[in-house]
């Protein structure tokens, strides 16, 4: 029946007071039932009735719902059975007993409930806990490989950043070390756009455009070059953007910011952008202006030396020609009896030979061998004992000024320098037409290695600088590239061999000349000689006074000599002096002479240029087989050259052809005698 009302109940409501009102209703029907029941079961069975009724309530309501009914229900009875005794009612106990022990059982099933309500709730609370302890351990784990992510993450981005860091100071040092090489190159590096505008340069090109990195900044190449040069840019330009091959080297001009030209050598590349596509132009500019002018050097020089080498075979076929010319004068002069008449048509002969000698001393000069006796000369005192005697040539409208300082020692040939002074003199007086002034200077000069690189002929070091400067028509630059070639003339320069010879005389004394001239701004000219710093031991000689009487002597003398005139000549010659004369025609007649004459061979007169040897290959063969002759070279061309590497190499004297018998005959006796 409990079960039944359970059910009942449950099936009424769940809630809390369904289960109370149930509750309630069940406890006044088992109390209806008790006291409808219970006297006749007391009556009926006694005690045994009583305790049989309250046992089936215990039971009921325990199996009912409250579980623990049978201990109520026994406790229930216990304590009726107390209070029947004491009470002495026997009705009373066996009416609260059931009362008393259904309460007690229902208070304690409510217990009951509220303990399996708390247990419940303590196995809900104990699983939440557990749950959230599992959420916590998963949070906690979550947490920590969150932490551990962010941790790897913040090491890959600690990582990217050092490595970006790194770059980035890479690309500095990039840059830097690009800004440097740029700045420091003497080229010009530029960056145009495709309309030719500057986008980009680095100081050289300010440098050798005159212009500021403001000022060139977006200037289009159309305003530093003429029409013409700007054309060949556009054509250079655009065949390099057609054909995208870079042009490594195309010569232009660019007028800089002052107005003047330089000569550039420039190489074009295209520039593209990341797609390839182009952007513009690029490459480096050369500034060649000073290579162009080194390049016209070297090339006038080369000229120069090739006229020279000219100049010199000339000059010593000429010189072979007069000595046999001026050697058979003399000789008739000598033979024939005085005659006034007669002697003024050799002397007029003479004074031609004489004029065409000091020819091919022009030439010899130009030919860079001049210096026949140098000895140390101070330009200052030379100006001024030369001066008196070229005046006399000088138009009377042009005045001469001198402007002198201390000035060192040169060691230079007297005569050669005098010929320098009146070819520059007479030239500055040919260009000055009306009245006009020549100011001539002397002063010391130091070289340094910027001036040597202006002047390739000069070494460094200190020189003495002779300035004739004058205020006539000057020259353009065509005319002032062509002064020292031979036989260059205009309306108003010099005449003949002047400049060439000049420029020969002042090359073979280790000098330089410069030449500065504008059309109505007059000419300067300076030459530059090597300083000395004391006079030398040459100058202390004291200088012998020709003879007039002819010196003679005696003893064997070899002729080396390939031209027959000559050798004929010769012979007359030294015969006429008292020597007797060995001819020796070939450089291998010479050495099989020395060494087979039987006999003593004084002295050779040598010449330096044989058909089959030179003298300088001839000498030490004969020295050889005559350890103790003399030497003496006899040649047309100058003491400078193979004759002086001869005298070098031992060799006892000098004497260039044409000479004349009086002092032909006074180096004979000098050599032979050793003074």
């Amino acid at each position: 029946m409990g079960s039944i009302l359970s059910k009942i109940s449950s099936a009424w409501g769940k809630s809390a007071q369904v289960k109370l009102l149930a509750e309630l209703l069940v406890f006044c029907l088992l109390v209806a039932i008790y006291v409808t029941f219970f006297p006749l079961l007391h009556q009926t069975f006694g005690w045994i009735g009583v305790c049989f009724s309250w046992s089936f309530i215990g039971f009921s309501v325990w199996f009912w719902g409250l579980r623990g009914g049978v201990l109520a229900a026994l406790f229930g009875y216990l304590l009726t059975m107390v209070l029947m005794k004491n009470i002495g009612a026997e009705l009373l106990g066996g009416f609260l007993g059931p009362i008393f022990s259904v309460s007690v059982a229902a208070i304690l099933g409510r217990l009951r409930d509220l303990s399996l309500r708390l247990q419940k709730q303590l196995a809900v609370r104990k699983k939440a806990e557990e749950s959230l302890r599992d959420a916590q351990d998963a949070l906690e784990q979550r947490v920590s490989e969150r932490t551990a992510d962010l941790q790897s993450a913040n090491e890959q981005l600690r990582h990217e950043i050092t490595e970006r860091k790194q770059a980035e100071e890479a690309l500095r040092e990039s840059e830097e070390k690009y800004r440097t090489i740029l700045e420091s190159m003497e080229e010009a590096y530029y960056e145009v756009d495709l309309a030719g505008n500057f986008t980009f340069f680095n100081d050289a090109m300010c440098k050798i455009s005159g212009y500021s990195r403001d000022e060139l900044m977006g200037t289009n190449n159309r305003q530093y070059t003429d029409e013409d040069d700007a054309k060949k840019a556009y054509q250079t330009f655009s065949k390099v953007y057609t054909t995208g091959k870079s042009d490594k080297g195309f010569d232009w001009r660019i007028i800089r910011k002052d107005g003047t030209k330089r000569s550039v050598e420039a190489s074009v590349s295209l520039r593209r952008d990341a797609e390839g596509e182009p952007i513009g132009f690029s490459g480096i500019f050369r500034d060649i202006s000073e290579k162009q002018r080194l390049e016209v050097q070297l090339h006038q020089g080369q000229k120069m030396e090739a006229i020279a080498t000219l100049a010199g075979g000339i000059a010593h076929e000429f010189n072979n020609a007069l000595m046999g010319v001026l050697g058979t004068i003399e000789l008739l002069k000598w033979d024939l009896p005085e005659d006034e008449r007669r002697d003024e048509h050799f002397e007029a002969m003479n004074e031609s030979g004489c004029r065409m000698s000091h020819l091919t001393d022009q030439l010899l000069a130009y030919a860079e061998g001049g210096k026949y006796q140098a000895r140390d000369v101070k330009l200052d005192d030379f100006v001024i004992e030369t001066l008196p005697i070229l005046q006399h040539d000088l138009s009377p409208e042009v005045s001469v000024e001198t402007h002198f300082s201390k000035v060192s020692y040169i060691r230079a040939d007297h005569a050669q320098m005098q010929m320098v002074l009146s070819g520059i003199v007479a030239n500055s007086n040919e260009a000055i037409e009306d009245e006009g002034i020549i100011k001539i200077a002397v002063e010391n000069k130091d070289v340094d290695e910027a001036f040597t690189k202006q002047h390739p002929g000069l070494k460094p070091g200190s020189y003495v600088c002779l300035t004739i400067e004058d205020d006539g028509k000057g020259m353009d630059e065509e005319t002032r590239n062509g002064i020292f070639e031979p036989f260059f003339t205009t309306k108003f320069q010099g005449r003949g061999m002047g400049m060439a010879a000049v420029y020969g005389i002042i090359k073979s004394h280790d000098g330089a000349i410069t030449v500065d001239s504008e059309p109505g701004k007059g000419t300067v000219v300076r030459i530059f000689l090597p300083a000395i710093s004391a006079k030398s031991k040459q100058e202390a000689k004291a200088v012998k006074q020709p003879k007039t009487e002819i010196a003679k002597g005696e003893g064997t003398i070899l002729v080396i000599e390939d031209e027959e005139p000559l050798v004929d000549l010769f012979r007359q010659i030294l015969e006429r002096l008292g020597y007797r004369a060995l001819l020796a025609r070939t450089g291998k007649e010479a050495v099989e002479l020395a060494k087979t004459f039987d006999g003593q061979i004084d002295l050779a007169l040598l010449d330096v240029k044989l058909p089959d040897m030179g003298g300088g290959r001839i000498y030490p063969l004969i020295m050889e087989a005559r350890p103790g002759m003399k030497v003496i070279v006899c040649s047309g061309y100058s003491i400078h050259g193979p004759a002086q590497a001869i005298i070098d190499a031992g060799a006892d004297g000098f004497i260039k052809k044409p000479f004349s018998i009086v002092p032909f005959a006074e180096k004979l006796k000098e050599v032979l005698e050793g003074k």
